[in-house]
């Protein structure tokens, strides 16, 4: 109904993938398809979905700031290990903000060794130590590496350790886009929080966060979320690192990040 039989690349037998740039006429047709499938059979169009974004040099050197998105995922959750939330300090709402207690626990054997940062899907992060002495010797403040501790023996790691943000400041801007899909911003806020703590499900644009001190800072997050409570899902905080920061992992090619260009306004 929109592509050719040998256009994009075969995943299987019944699945493939197919790269659209927005300005193609075919990318808008593509939501309208999703749409009408939807309403009229109950079924998706398309499965998922990845954006991709082309930096050029001068984009990176007149950002101001950057997301910091792990792209690598690890399975099990630690919750599935033995690491303990407190579910009363979450949302009555939305179930985000849950704390962790205590330590991380995780099958550290099972962890990637080509990577210095790999996210649960509960939504821990964890770093190796290449990541922890380039944040440490850049005398980054207001974040902590507590060890990870083996889910068999409880014996903590000597390289990998969880990344805790401790700078929760940042304010998510209105120009940020979050809903379902690239075609769907959720109207109906089905998945946002009516209290404002959690802001959609997916994030599908750049970010853009307030002016404030905190923009300043070397490493931080946002105060939202994005997300889903569900199963062992949880709804994550956004992080966001200084140029600096940002110059210091790609000089040293940390593995298992993508830095995007986020905004001040």
């Amino acid at each position: 109904m929109l592509f050719s039989d040998n256009e994009g690349k075969r995943l299987g037998t019944s699945i493939r993938a197919v790269v659209l740039e927005p300005h193609d006429p075919r990318y808008s047709e593509l939501g309208r398809l999703n749409k009408l499938f939807k309403e009229q059979q109950g079924k998706l169009f398309f499965y998922g979905w990845e954006i991709k974004r082309v930096y050029t040099p001068r984009d990176i050197a007149n950002a101001k700031l950057f997301s910091f998105e792990p792209t690598v995922f690890f399975e099990p959750a630690g919750e599935e290990c033995g690491t303990l939330y407190d579910e009363s300090t979450a949302c009555v709402c939305c179930g985000a903000g849950a704390t962790q207690v205590g330590p991380l626990y995780l099958p550290y054997k099972r962890l990637k060794k080509t990577k210095d940062v790999i996210k649960t899907i509960g939504g821990e992060i964890v770093v190796s130590q290449r990541f922890k002495d380039i944040v440490q010797e850049l005398g980054v403040v207001d974040v902590e590496f507590p060890p990870v501790y083996d889910a068999g023996n409880k014996e903590p790691s000597k390289d990998w350790f969880q990344l805790n943000v401790q700078a929760v400041s940042a304010m998510i801007a209105s120009q940020t886009r979050i809903g379902f899909n690239p075609f769907d911003n959720d109207s109906k806020d089905a998945c946002r929080c009516p209290l404002g703590d959690l802001l959609g499900l997916n994030l599908l644009s750049e970010v853009s966060i307030k002016s404030g001190p905190e923009t300043a800072a070397d490493l931080f997050c946002s105060r939202q979320f994005v997300g889903t409570r569900r199963g062992l899902l949880r709804p994550r905080r956004l992080i966001f690192v200084s140029p600096r920061l940002a110059e210091a992992l790609r000089a040293n090619k940390i593995k298992g990040i993508e830095l995007e260009v986020a905004h001040v306004v």
